[in-house]
């Protein structure tokens, strides 16, 4: 039993990480460095956030009002031909959740196109009668892809559609 000398130089190591003679314990950043995290402190979640499983995507997170929604898409449009298949009374008895995809379908470039005045409302940056304009060219290029489409299906089925002898 040989008693212990404080002044000693000890090369003991704990773990091969810290030694006995280190003057001071390692900082924070030492320590996630050797591997050692602190796990984070848990937060209570609420009821609402337990069902709200999908992450808030920031494109889509512009907090535009739904009548302002309801505005633009009144006033400006789609940027898309009008399909045969959507019902001429689209959008009034649509429920809120699908005309808010739907709005962001029609104004996927928001935030290039428009800009928020101090009352909220949204107003072209190119101006109302540009704006119409875009949206008029844009809808009659996706009609124009839309028949051309269209055609194609059908030069193509009947060409494997067999020719009665």
């Amino acid at each position: 039993n040989a008693p212990f000398a404080p002044h000693a130089e000890v090369d003991l190591c704990l773990d091969n990480r810290l030694k006995i003679s280190d003057p001071t314990p390692p900082s924070s950043t030492d320590v996630t460095k050797l591997g050692k995290k602190k796990a984070a402190p848990k937060k209570a979640r609420s009821a609402s956030a337990k069902y709200n499983v999908k992450p808030r995507d920031p494109k889509r997170d512009t907090s535009v009002p739904f009548d302002e929604m309801k505005r633009l898409m009144r006033v400006y449009g789609s940027l898309k031909c009008l399909r045969n298949r959507t019902p001429v009374d689209s959008g009034r008895t649509a429920k809120m959740e699908s005309v808010k995809r739907k709005f962001y379908r029609w104004f996927p470039d928001l935030d290039e196109r428009f800009v928020r005045t101090p009352e909220g409302w949204y107003k072209p940056k190119a101006g109302h009668e540009e704006e119409m304009r875009y949206r008029e060219e844009m809808r009659k290029e996706d009609q124009e892809s839309l028949v051309k489409k269209r055609n194609s299906k059908r030069s193509s089925a009947k060409l494997s559609a067999p020719t009665a002898v």
